[in-house]
């Protein structure tokens, strides 16, 4: 039995010991347009998770929208992605550059909101009680 399981285990280690990582593209994206496009495909995406409805309506597709914005298409944008995922290291450094777009984003659209509620005028509450009119009653 063991060394059944010993052998299984030499089989294993000898048929991965082959794998390659994905060759860097020909048309390679470079850290930066690489976390821009993941920064906008996760908007896009949550967006359309958020409103499917309006998605719909403009018939508008998150992948496709990315490959216009960017002057990209699918298998360019694969390759790139591939050769990322296939260094752990590399793609754990661009997804921390992604959340790290994101927050920025986020706090942007905070100080917006925030901004735009200390401008709104305050309403007035009316001091004392209204008397009735009693040639409306």
């Amino acid at each position: 039995m063991k060394r059944l399981a010993i052998c299984i285990a030499l089989f294993t280690m000898a048929a991965c010991a082959d794998i390659q990582n994905a060759p860097k593209p020909d048309e390679f994206y470079g850290d930066d347009k690489m976390v821009d496009i993941m920064a906008d495909l996760y908007l896009m995406e949550a967006s359309m998770t958020n409103n499917r409805a309006t998605f719909t309506e403009l018939k508008l597709l998150p992948h496709d929208f990315i490959y216009d914005k960017y002057d990209t298409d699918s298998i360019t944008f694969t390759e790139n992605l591939f050769y990322y995922t296939d260094r752990n290291d590399k793609y754990l450094e661009l997804m921390e550059m992604v959340q790290a777009q994101m927050e920025v984003l986020r706090d942007t659209v905070d100080n917006k909101i925030r901004n735009q509620d200390q401008e709104k005028p305050k309403l007035l509450k009316p001091e004392g009680k209204l008397e009735r009119d009693p040639e409306n009653e």
